[in-house]
């Protein structure tokens, strides 16, 4: 099942955010919530917001044209 990711600004890749496409729709996310990560990637705590993410194509990490 897709993952939903953010990039990790510190280590400068995409990182999952514990959402995937089957617990939620990326467009349900509402537009002016902040939500919370603490990165698994680097261990710091990012903010994001619903444009910020992408969902994860062919089990790749990298950015996907949405």
């Amino acid at each position: 099942m897709p993952k939903i990711l953010i990039h990790c600004p510190l280590l400068n890749k995409g990182v999952a955010t514990g959402l995937s496409t089957e617990s939620i729709k990326l467009d349900s996310l509402d537009d002016t919530l902040t939500f919370m990560l603490n990165c698994p990637a680097c261990k710091k705590i990012h903010r994001w917001k619903r444009k910020d993410a992408w969902i994860e194509k062919n089990g790749s990490n990298g950015r996907a044209a949405q």
